[in-house]
């Protein structure tokens, strides 16, 4: 079985939860701010470790991730976060 079979389905919904918090992340301009926030909100949520599918900590999880790659140097973040966010809205 491919790796890619392995992945887990993200409904629409996920994908919709996951532009909310990255539009709420956009204000933040550095990856030194990005990850105080995040370790602030993984404070927050240490006793939630579920990452199922469209869970909030899933939700809160790829935001980051997401936001991330865009503020990294370079063209190619925005390129791979526009893909990021297509492969999660079509799953």
């Amino acid at each position: 079985m491919p790796a890619v079979a392995l992945e887990p389905v993200a409904p629409p919904a996920v994908a919709e939860r996951v532009a909310l918090v990255r539009a709420q992340l956009e204000p933040i301009r550095s990856r030194s701010a990005l990850l105080d926030s995040y370790r602030r909100e993984s404070l927050c949520r240490l006793a939630t470790t579920d990452l199922a599918v469209g869970s909030a900590a899933e939700v809160l999880e790829l935001a980051y991730a997401m936001r991330w790659l865009e503020l990294a140097p370079g063209a190619l973040a925005e390129e791979s976060t526009d893909n990021l966010a297509a492969e999660v809205a079509d799953e």
